[in-house]
């Protein structure tokens, strides 16, 4: 997040500022499930879909 790499795992809550970046990466044998809360009520309209929230990095990674 925002150029620091860190380790997480089950149970983990991370928060992360609406202009953070962020990027996720499954290092383990099992399925990664991801559950993102949004607190700002009506944040999201009809016209939101998981395509359009949010801004694909255009930067290379650096695992």
């Amino acid at each position: 997040m925002d150029g620091e790499i860190f380790p997480v795992s089950e149970g983990t809550i991370i928060r992360v500022a609406p202009d953070g970046k962020r990027a996720l990466k499954n290092t383990g044998s099992e399925n990664l499930t991801m559950l993102c809360i949004q607190y700002k009520v009506n944040a999201f309209t009809e016209a939101d879909s998981p395509m359009t929230d949010g801004t694909i990095l255009q930067e290379e990674l650096k695992w």
